[in-house]
């Protein structure tokens, strides 16, 4: 995705382990958005998915959506004429508020819950987008509660969204090798549009690869994201795009702060995994380490510990190192059935022994 998401630090006294009571996870159609020429409109859908990452359930009596009206290049739709709007939880309405510049969802109940195994899609379908390039902000308001409880609270996140000129892309990053030996090179290629300026971002590195459509890096020794971020700037406006590829290195340097061992270790052996289905478990038979990088989709991952429930990661184009003890579970969860999405799954053993699906 070429979206940059900024959330609002946690209430004190919410979850805030979790982050946010809700994860937003945004997509445009079309990938990225562009701007409307002299002469005609452009027209573009928001899809916005929010997942419930703590264990328990809240309880929910209005979400906003603020969409920026105007001209100007931090504003993002000339007017609502024509939006249309859907949301996937039964019961539920929308109405657009223009003159606060907000879209109102609100379930038919009075509240609804949410929990981990019950998400909610908005959609905001048929914008008409203005004619400045810039990054507009899309402001999600929650108004939520503890089930029970008769205080409803406000949590606000903001969803950056850039618009390009027409023409305008950046797409399919993609190494010549997504699994390598320690100390090879590897050649990243992609394709982008002329009229912006293009960084590569690895580790420490930031070289500007503008001029090139392919790059080699150099001795790669561990697990490595790429990400390639195209930036355009027009007028006083300027929208960013980042992608990104992943490439796994097989026995990779570790840089660890404190390694203890009791008994057998096994260092270098790796297992890769087949990805979980929508919602599945696995237990690991020793400690361990597994690296996660998931791309396409949502997945939340939750490790339970003796006395604990953390969760580790979640969100699109996503990648962590986990560290595992022996007799912990990892529960992986993409949201339903139908957004099953795929990712690289690598088990280090420290010991003998799998992380097992349950």
């Amino acid at each position: 995705m070429g979206i940059v998401t900024q959330t609002t630090a946690a209430t004190p006294g919410t979850d805030a382990d979790f982050g946010s009571q809700l994860q937003y996870s945004l997509t445009t159609v079309p990938d990225p958005l562009t701007v409307s020429p002299a002469g005609s409109v452009e027209t573009g859908d928001l899809i916005i998915i929010g997942s419930r990452i703590s264990p328990d359930p809240i309880e929910t009596n209005e979400i906003s959506v603020r969409v920026p009206i105007g001209t100007e290049a931090w504003q993002l739709v000339l007017d609502y004429t024509g939006m249309q709007t859907s949301v996937n939880l039964t019961g539920w309405t929308a109405t657009a508020d223009a003159a606060n510049e907000r879209i109102l969802f609100k379930p038919s109940t009075g509240h609804a819950t949410i929990t981990p195994e019950k998400g909610l899609t908005l959609q905001l379908n048929k914008l008409r987008v203005n004619r400045q390039v810039g990054t507009a902000p899309v402001v999600v308001e929650l108004k939520w509660r503890e089930p029970g409880t008769g205080t409803w609270k406000t949590e606000t996140q903001e969803l950056s969204i850039g618009k390009f000129p027409a023409g305008f892309y950046l797409r399919n990053l993609k190494p010549d090798s997504a699994y390598i030996e320690n100390g090879d090179d590897v050649t990243l290629e992609w394709d982008a549009s002329e009229g912006a300026t293009y960084h590569l971002l690895y580790e420490d590195a930031e070289p500007e690869v503008t001029e090139y459509s392919r790059y080699c890096v150099k001795n790669v020794r561990r697990n490595t994201m790429f990400y390639l971020r195209g930036r355009v700037q027009q007028g006083t406006g300027t929208a960013e795009r980042t992608i990104n590829t992943y490439v796994t290195v097989n026995r990779p340097d570790l840089e660890v702060r404190n390694l203890k061992v009791h008994g057998e270790a096994n260092l270098l052996g790796m297992q890769k995994m087949r990805p979980p289905k929508w919602s599945e478990g696995a237990v690991a038979e020793t400690d361990g380490m597994l690296l996660v990088s998931v791309w396409e989709k949502h997945l939340n991952i939750w490790l339970k510990e003796p006395g604990a429930d953390r969760f580790l990661l979640g969100g699109c184009d996503a990648f962590c190192t986990i560290p595992v003890k022996k007799g912990s579970r990892i529960s992986f969860d993409w949201g339903s059935p139908s957004a099953v999405g795929t990712g690289t799954f690598i088990w280090y053993p420290f010991g003998n022994g799998s992380l097992v699906y349950d």
